[in-house]
């Protein structure tokens, strides 16, 4: 055999979907030997290599046909045969192969891992535990897909006993808590998740979520009394925790201790370590408890100065949202303006700005802003309106009348704007002089308040 044809065998035992490992076994099984059959045999088989390498999976398989005439009980073949059928998502023919490599040579880990893949492809989740199940004493990592596959197909106490399993060989790990919280979830076994999570704080008290997680799932069931009891707990032993605050406000909140209450959401939202989704539900919290009790707003007030500053998006846009309900109009659009910073295609932030323009008179602003923003929105009526409204009171009446013009045009079932444009058309037109279309806008509005 020449150079080349061995490095061409090399370059295709590399590229063989199961590595330079299963390739080794393949190897093994073809020795060189003189029978005429054999090395027929040998050139096929490595013909078929060359041609899956090529991704000419039709062609592979041709070879390999005449390979199982030559020698029908050589495993190597049906995997091969198995792996070229997967190849072109002709599942029953794989799987007849690989199955038939297995019966050939049952203690091949590389035939029965080709055929786990190929249940795993189709979804076949109980077939798939099946055949992962003898592969486990080899490869151990496999457990964790195991633990996937027991959640698929609702064998929950079946996937906590593998993760308990795996906890204890290999330790705890966040990405197995969080598959042990989705079984919880989907099996809605919460007695189950109760009794691990106090596991959980018992074995590591020092672990702030380890409380948090079990404050949670105290809440979720309405047991507050154990809930405040852990949270307690956790402030007796975390005294300086900002966490713990997270649980408490809500606590004080109910038996109406509203002092702590704001003790704890001023930790809470001022807080440098609290992560910013956490702080913006509180503060959402704040506010809501300040609307119904407005007597404590100096309370808010004080951490208005320390959270605006460096707040998140979303943050800004809580505060924004606050300001305009209370008629704050200018705070209201300087939260806005940075909450649009980070969320530039929020159309909402984009309208509430438009409005709050005209509202504080900011006629020249409001202008700019909108022409801007219909470069980007040209479909959105809305900024033809606030721009077309703030261009009449600039005296800008041309330009008034063609963009309100221009945005008529986008309406879609939407009466109210469409009177809103017919009286500002109207008004523009009568300060234009031109009576005549003023009044013909007149009674379009008069005629659309008459069919609502």
């Amino acid at each position: 055999m020449n150079r080349t044809r061995h490095a061409l065998i090399a370059f295709c035992i590399l590229i063989s979907l199961f590595g330079i490992q299963a390739q080794a076994e393949t190897d093994k099984r073809l020795s060189v030997s003189n029978d005429s059959t054999h090395v027929k045999f040998q050139n096929h088989f490595y013909e078929a290599l060359k041609q899956k390498a090529l991704e000419n999976y039709s062609k592979a398989i041709d070879e390999l046909v005449i390979c199982k005439s030559l020698n029908p009980n050589e495993s190597v073949v049906f995997h091969e045969l198995g792996i070229n059928h997967f190849k072109q998502k002709q599942y029953d023919s794989a799987e007849f192969n690989f199955q038939k490599a297995i019966a050939l040579e049952g203690d091949n880990f590389w035939y029965k891992e080709s055929l786990y893949h190929l249940y795993v492809d189709q979804n076949r989740f109980e077939e798939s535990i099946v055949a992962l199940e003898p592969m486990l004493s080899r490869h151990p990592d496999y457990k964790q897909d195991l633990v996937n596959l027991y959640l698929e197909v609702g064998r929950y106490d079946d996937a906590l006993n593998v993760l308990d399993d795996l906890d204890k060989t290999l330790g705890l790990n966040p990405s197995r808590e969080k598959i042990r919280k989705e079984v919880y979830d989907r099996s809605g076994d919460e007695d189950k998740r109760i009794v691990h999570l106090q596991k959980r704080l018992e074995e590591t008290p020092e672990e702030p979520a380890n409380f948090m997680n079990l404050i949670y799932a105290y809440s979720k069931l309405n047991q507050k009394k154990e809930a405040f009891e852990t949270a307690q707990t956790f402030l007796n032993q975390h005294p300086k925790s900002h966490l713990v605050h997270v649980a408490l406000y809500k606590f004080y909140l109910d038996v109406k201790d509203y002092d702590k209450a704001i003790a704890s959401m001023k930790i809470v939202t001022t807080s440098t370590v609290v992560v910013p989704s956490i702080k913006v539900k509180v503060l959402n919290d704040f506010m809501r408890f300040i609307e119904k009790f407005p007597q404590y707003e100096s309370a808010l007030l004080e951490v208005t100065n320390v959270v605006s500053g460096n707040t998140p998006s979303r943050s800004d846009l809580e505060w924004a949202d606050y300001y305009y309900n209370q008629k704050d109009y200018l705070k209201a659009i300087s939260s806005y303006s940075k909450a649009l910073e980070f969320d530039l295609d929020n159309f909402t932030i984009i309208k509430n700005l438009s409005l709050l323009y005209l509202e504080t008179n900011q006629f020249e602003t409001a202008a700019k802003f909108t022409i801007d923003q219909i470069e980007l929105y040209p479909s959105q009526p809305l900024l033809y309106l606030v721009n077309g409204t703030a261009n009449r009171q600039l005296d800008h009446l041309d330009m008034a009348v063609e963009i309100l013009t221009m945005g008529l045009d986008y309406i879609v079932d939407n009466k109210k704007l469409e009177l809103d444009f017919y009286n500002q058309l109207s008004t523009t037109f009568k300060l234009q002089g031109n009576i005549e279309a003023s009044e013909a806008f007149t009674k379009k509005a008069m005629a659309l308040e008459n069919n609502q």
